[in-house]
């Protein structure tokens, strides 16, 4: 993990609440990331991230009118 997070880390989670801090888990090594992607789902992960899910840009989705 580089320097600059784990310092930045240290800065910014002492303003966080403890029950925020619990909520935060950061997945540094391969079992971790196999427990992570296990608990989420490969389905709605994007495969940057090992999942299966296919990201869409913003501009690029369109939306259905509204009927009625």
């Amino acid at each position: 993990m580089p320097w600059f997070f784990v310092s930045f880390w240290r800065m910014i989670s002492r303003f966080l609440e403890k029950g925020t801090l619990e909520k935060i888990v950061i997945v540094n090594d391969d079992e971790e990331r196999k427990c992570f992607v296990k608990e989420i789902g490969e389905e709605v992960l994007p495969e940057e991230l090992g999942g299966r899910a296919t990201l869409v840009a913003l501009q690029d989705v369109t939306v259905p009118p509204l009927e009625g």
